[in-house]
């Protein structure tokens, strides 16, 4: 669904008068909603374990098919269609029982955050003791670091309200600022003390954690668009904004007040240095990330949730600074008019692509996360009784069929952006590179790929590259392939030749392609390899776009709707 996003947005002033209505809006339960739960007391005798919690910080209008805030594309793209009540905070809770998945607005600001956690965590009707968490909201961005439209993975939280200020027509002549940090007794400068943020002032969170999310979607593709462009050639003193959109880590600021320019930007950057201690570099300014992980170490401390697995990704939906042709009050003026942040739809965009690749993946290796963090899940012993099993001769006869989730378990495949599951198994980087128009390339790569009943279709997408397919074992996997000249081209990749399966099949480089698995097959899964000439980049890879394909090819509209996201 990105490629319903309108072209032309609120002004900011609006978005969040919008936002402050949307628990008013949405207390009647919409009809094709299933409501479960709706009051806090009706407890089931077993709490729905979730395994992902997507923490997103409001939403414009209705939470389906209209203008989209934070919410609403993991709404749709994660199938969270089953709905709880929770009138003790300021959205209800949408929950995709299937996979574990849940997602909530908590409201705009520190309070309703850290109120929206808690309330969440203490509820009995979910087991979140082994739950990830995943905030992906949109953010201000320093200039400086990146541009509009690139997403962040943070290692630290940094808090902007808790402060002494004094009145800036009262400060001394010396003072730069009249707002400084807590116990002390003026602006703070390069110190070489020790600080100790003992009272929520900074929060340092997984950096393992944060490392992995960001080697995992590093390459993620993002949208860009004209208004971006145009709005990016004004930094002319700022490479790093003058980017196209891209994923980084870097950390972030909390704070209550909607502040901007540049002498504040260089604030942001003083105020996360001094309260690290040099460890943490300002990157992207929010409001409600230190609430929200101050209310996460009080449910770990009551062994309801675990902090280690809280994640923080914002997205850039405009710069904290103004470029400098402009005063910061022109910026902020031009940023909240009639057109509103030129990165909102990017960001938004972003904050989904990069953050869905990281969901996915957890869910497709849950046996292995629940208990262990990803990046230790490869050393985790298994128990005594684990070893016995696996000790222990099968009575099952030599061609019983492999559940795919025992197959994804043992080839150790993840979850891949397009859908299914994958793990690249070679890579010919042991001889000479192709030099091709997008850069050095290896002769070749090649992968498993797996749909499951529970992720059964392969989204619409476009590489560069040629690829051979070759069918393994399981159920058939249908082929649809939209050619350059217009048309439309079925296969089914399978077992069994004398059905019209074929066992191999390749699609040419810049061709639309998108597959699908029977949800009732005998195996629940279909196995194939896929040899990719040449080497497989993901900057080779195009998603589809509903609105796009569907306008080059009308004809096949029906078809494109139901295989893009």
């Amino acid at each position: 669904m990105l490629s319903t996003l309108p072209k032309s947005w609120l002004p900011i002033s609006a978005v969040i008068l919008i936002s402050f209505f949307i628990s008013a809006c949405q207390s009647t339960p919409s009809a094709s909603d299933p409501v479960r739960g709706s009051q806090a007391t009706n407890v089931p005798s077993t709490p729905l374990e979730i395994k992902v919690v997507v923490v997103t910080m409001f939403e414009i209008g209705e939470d389906d098919d209209d203008k989209p805030g934070e919410f609403q594309m993991w709404k749709e793209g994660q199938n969270l269609n089953t709905r709880y009540a929770f009138p003790m905070s300021h959205h209800d809770i949408y929950v995709n029982e299937d996979t574990g998945v849940m997602g909530i607005v908590t409201g705009m600001g520190t309070a309703k955050a850290a109120a929206a956690i808690m309330a969440l965590g203490l509820d009995p009707r979910f087991d979140l003791t082994h739950a990830y968490w995943l905030v992906a909201g949109i953010a201000g961005v320093d200039p400086q670091d990146a541009s509009i439209g690139s997403a962040v993975w943070a290692n630290w939280l940094v808090d902007g309200d808790l402060a002494h200020e004094i009145d800036a027509r009262e400060i001394p002549k010396d003072w730069k600022s009249g707002y400084f940090p807590l116990f002390s007794v003026k602006p703070t400068q390069g110190t070489k003390e020790t600080v100790q943020a003992l009272n929520g002032e900074a929060y340092q969170l997984n950096t393992q954690l944060t490392k992995w999310a960001y080697e995992l979607s590093k390459d993620t593709a993002l949208s860009d668009y004209p208004a971006m462009y145009e709005l990016r050639e004004k930094y002319l003193n700022y490479p790093n904004a003058r980017k196209r959109p891209f994923v980084l880590i870097g950390d972030h600021m909390a704070a209550a007040t909607f502040w901007h320019g540049k002498l504040l930007n260089q604030w942001a950057n003083d105020w996360s240095d001094y309260w690290t201690n040099g460890q943490a570099n300002f990157v992207t300014s929010g409001m409600e990330d230190t609430g929200s992980y101050q209310s996460m170490i009080y449910l770990d401390n009551a062994k309801k949730a675990d902090k280690s697995r809280f994640m923080v990704l914002r997205a850039a939906s405009n710069y904290a600074m103004q470029p400098d042709s402009l005063t910061a009050a022109d910026n902020l003026a031009m940023e909240s008019g009639e057109n509103g942040y030129a990165g909102m739809q990017s960001a938004l965009e972003s904050a989904y692509s990069v953050g869905s690749v990281v969901v996915n993946n957890i869910i497709a290796n849950w046996p292995q996360y629940k208990d262990a963090l990803p990046y230790e899940a490869e050393k985790v012993t298994p128990d005594e009784d684990t070893l016995h099993e696996l000790m222990t001769p099968s009575a099952a006869p030599v061609d019983a069929k492999l559940s795919a989730e025992e197959l994804i378990k043992s080839l150790k495949l993840c979850g891949h952006v397009e859908g299914g599951f994958y793990r690249q198994t070679f890579k010919a980087d042991h001889r000479p590179v192709l030099h091709t128009e997008n850069g050095d390339r290896v002769n070749m790569t090649s992968i498993y790929y797996l749909l499951s009943a529970k992720s059964p279709i392969g989204h619409f997408h476009m590489n560069r590259s040629d690829i051979m397919h070759y069918f393994h074992v399981g159920d058939p996997i249908t082929y649809y392939l939209l050619n350059q000249d217009g048309t439309l081209e079925t296969h089914v990749l399978g077992p069994d030749p004398t059905q019209g399966h074929e066992m191999q099949m390749v699609v040419k480089g810049g061709t639309w392609k998108a597959s699908k698995i029977s949800t009732t097959g005998d195996y629940g899964y279909g196995l194939i390899g896929e040899a990719v000439a040449p080497g497989f980049e993901y900057e080779d890879m195009q998603l589809g776009k509903q609105t796009e394909l569907v306008s080059s090819y009308p004809q096949y509209s029906d078809l494109i709707k139901k295989l893009t996201r």
